[in-house]
């Protein structure tokens, strides 16, 4: 994570296509164009950086993903135990709603099927890196120090199941936050519909289940690793 510092105009040109996404833009639509004239810069001179827009998308990605990640791991590292890592990156999650939504869908973008996508992959097997999220959660399990080492398909196996979990809550979250923002501008609520309690009360079972459930999985490893070994 966090491998190379971007030039000034390169860090424009990847803050303009976030904007532009948070916006509503469709990623595959954008235009040089309209990154260029979001950047404040001349399309000349973004060529000077990026080979092509895919370029200039892909890049954007796995830099804005890369950056969120890095904050996240800093914060990870203070905490001792597995349930207080997760703990604590879901609370940060919570905590700014919007931007984890729009870092976990960019995130998507990374693993699909698309041209950015398979750009994107391309750039990883290039500079020998990974997918951001999936490498913040390994160095997590990683830390856990397992007796014996995980494997690397291990470490894969529980770093994708942990990461599963956690978009699957980014997502509940994220529709939430929208949930709750209709009712609001209603001023009103339907009887069928949960409370904002209610509402909270589930969310705060479902974070602690997410961080139940990756600590029961990683229980699980380190009792096979036992029995392997007896």
């Amino acid at each position: 994570m966090n491998k190379e510092t971007p030039t000034v105009k390169e860090k424009a040109i990847y803050q303009a296509v976030v904007d532009l996404f948070m916006e509503g833009a469709d990623l595959s639509g954008l235009t040089v164009s309209e990154i260029t004239a979001k950047a404040g810069i001349g399309k000349g001179t973004a060529y000077g950086y990026f080979s092509d827009k895919e370029d200039m998308i892909a890049r954007s990605i796995c830099y804005n993903v890369d950056q969120y990640c890095h904050w996240i791991y800093q914060g990870i590292t203070e905490q001792k135990t597995l349930y207080e890592k997760i703990d604590f990156l879901l609370g940060k999650m919570e905590k700014e709603i919007s931007k984890a939504d729009c870092l976990m869908r960019l995130a998507n973008t990374m693993s699909m099927d698309s041209v950015i996508g398979k750009r994107i992959r391309q750039q990883e097997v290039e500079n020998n890196s990974k997918n951001p999220p999936l490498e913040l959660l390994e160095a997590v399990f990683e830390a856990e120090h397992f007796t014996p080492p995980l494997s690397e398909e291990m470490l894969q196996f529980l770093a994708r199941n942990a990461l599963s979990r956690i978009f699957c809550y980014g997502m509940m979250l994220s529709n939430n936050s929208v949930r709750a923002q209709k009712m609001a501008a209603a001023q009103k609520m339907a009887p069928a519909q949960k409370t904002a309690a209610e509402q909270e009360a589930e969310m705060q079972a479902m974070h602690r289940l997410v961080c139940m459930g990756i600590c029961s999985d990683a229980d699980a490893v380190r009792h096979w690793l036992s029995s392997e070994r007896g």
